[in-house]
């Protein structure tokens, strides 16, 4: 019994203590604060291009009147974005009868390099049209990195094979003409075409020569053996040029590669070239 006349009792503090708590908040006629909704964005763009956003900025209190919010950029990060790299407003304004303003940030890849992440870190610095307001003194960083995405049918298709630098022994490494690329196996920006190789040489098996699409440059796999060879077979792999396209252009594409990587089958690699073109 004296179980349960304690648990009662508890029962009746802890509503009495709730309702002593409760506290209304007058939207209309109280302070108003205003903050980020968030304190950090990831934001990808897109190689060669850029991305925008609109920010959230959230007040607390409503009002028939529009207001304007200040923003600043905070500078001191060791990442920060360069000025070319970004456009963002420097004030919001959040309409009458609303409690959000959203602001526009553009981020832009002018530079950015691939596994690099670019930030910008911005403040609120005032209202204008709330005289009592709060500003929250907590700051928003967006973080911008460089992403390529391939469509599945970007430089698939038939293409005119041209050599503008030969292999070994001043030799062609494929012969001149139509090649076929196809989705290769290692990733959705892998691709691969088949040729016979070394064609000024003699009459050799046709190999598969696999490369990557990556951001506007080409890497070349290594260790692509040819069955040719002074002693060994060769190889072919990354040089040190990475060839390259156009963003969202698939007519043209150079490729840069190592023939005979570091020379360990004729003595002396050779650093290649050919340009594939759509037909």
């Amino acid at each position: 019994m004296k179980k349960y006349i304690a648990l009662i009792v508890i029962a009746i503090i802890s509503f009495t203590s709730c309702e002593e708590d409760l506290v209304i908040y007058d939207n209309v006629n109280g302070q108003t604060f205003v903050t980020f909704n968030t304190s950090a964005i990831n934001l990808p763009v897109v190689f060669d291009s850029s991305a925008e956003i609109e920010i959230p900025i959230e007040v607390s209190t409503i009002s028939d009147a529009d207001r304007t919010v200040n923003v600043n950029v905070v500078s001191g990060a060791e990442d920060e974005a360069t000025a070319d790299q970004y456009s963002v407003a420097g004030s919001v304004t959040i309409p009458a009868n609303s409690y959000v303003g959203l602001l526009s940030f553009t981020g832009i890849d002018a530079g950015i390099e691939i596994g690099e992440t670019k930030t910008v870190t911005l403040e609120l610095a005032g209202i204008t049209g709330s005289g009592d307001a709060n500003v929250d003194p907590g700051t928003l960083t967006i973080s911008m990195f460089q992403v390529c995405p391939v469509e599945e049918d970007f430089f698939i298709g038939d293409y005119q094979l041209t050599t503008t630098a030969t292999g070994i022994f001043g030799s062609t490494v494929f012969p001149q003409g139509v090649v076929t690329i196809s989705q290769g196996a290692s990733s959705n920006d892998a691709r691969v075409f088949n040729a016979q190789i070394y064609p000024d040489l003699g009459t050799f098996s046709p190999i598969d020569f696999n490369f990557t699409l990556v951001c506007g440059t080409v890497v070349v796999d290594a260790g692509q053996a040819t069955g040719v060879g002074c002693g060994s077979s060769t190889t072919l792999g990354p040089s040190n040029a990475t060839g390259g396209y156009t963003a969202g252009d698939d007519s043209v594409l150079v490729i840069d590669f190592a023939d005979d990587e570091g020379g360990a089958s004729c003595g002396a690699q050779a650093n290649a070239s050919i340009t594939l073109t759509k037909v």
